[in-house]
């Protein structure tokens, strides 16, 4: 074989052999800029972060958020950025980050120490947790600071919620149900007294079956448990996070954040603690 000719194909198969360490280099910035695009993930069924309205329009905070994130690397970057919307299931959230799938994933995610060792997160854009979802009527009665004795509550079995709450009130008549739109429906058609979970996914189930949120009261006021929700995002990527954060903390974010959930204007009515 003629030695040019071997060296030639022995380049060519280095190449090959380091081209996907070129590839897993590049950052997140660093692709958005090249291919023009940034895709971003985003649930169909978490009222009222994600969902598609009676329209049929893909809408909800987290939605408005991206959006909000959209306008800012188009600034940052100097160029325009197309957008695209995909589908994040609570299933697939984590996974098509880690595959490279979609470059951010905005939605109601629990930032933990457990996540963070497959992923990274963005700061805290909002504060939840668990309350106990209870019609108008019965609320006087609902004494949450007491035992709960025999009272029947609706439960997500394998959620934090589950891993807590019921060891607060052990006298209570716990029901396991395999979805909020189950729960609501029980409390609805008087099948139990309660429903526990994350007090604003709450209010968007009531929402998403054509209830009115005045018909409910969400106890106690402020949640027991304490939930920080963030955008998921990939590992070792830090001037994304850092464009992300600064939105999230940034003042046209505080107002999407009230249009959503002002108490006394907002779509979904909901107190939230400020995390900076």
């Amino acid at each position: 074989m003629n030695k040019k000719y071997s060296i030639s194909v022995l380049i060519i198969l280095s190449l090959f052999v380091l081209l996907p360490r070129f590839v897993l280099a590049e950052t997140v910035l660093e692709k958005i800029k090249r291919t023009g695009e940034l895709n971003a993930g985003v649930r169909k069924d978490a009222i009222p972060f994600g969902y598609v309205n009676k329209k049929g329009k893909w809408t909800g905070y987290s939605v408005d958020l991206i959006r909000l994130i959209h306008k800012k690397l188009e600034k940052e970057l100097n160029q325009p950025i197309k957008l695209n919307l995909r589908e994040a299931t609570i299933d697939s959230r984590f996974r098509i980050i880690q595959r490279g799938d979609v470059d951010i994933v905005c939605g109601a995610t629990t930032i933990t120490q457990t996540r963070l060792t497959r992923v990274d997160f963005s700061v805290p854009f909002f504060m939840t947790g668990a309350q106990f979802l209870v019609k108008l009527q019965d609320a006087p009665n609902f004494n949450y600071n007491g035992n709960l004795t025999d009272i029947s509550i609706a439960f997500l079995p394998g959620t934090t919620t589950q891993e807590i709450i019921p060891q607060i009130y052990p006298l209570a008549n716990w029901k396991d149900i395999k979805s909020r739109e189950e729960g609501v429906r029980k409390l609805k058609q008087n099948e139990v007294k309660a429903v526990v979970s994350d007090g604003i996914l709450l209010l968007g189930e009531i929402v998403q079956q054509g209830g009115s949120i005045g018909d409910f009261v969400l106890l106690p006021s402020q949640p027991i448990t304490r939930e920080l929700y963030g955008c998921i995002l990939p590992q070792e990527n830090t001037e994304f996070k850092q464009l992300v954060n600064l939105t999230i903390l940034s003042p046209e974010n505080r107002i999407l954040q009230k249009e959503w959930f002002s108490i006394n204007s907002g779509e979904f009515p909901y107190i939230i603690e400020q995390t900076d």
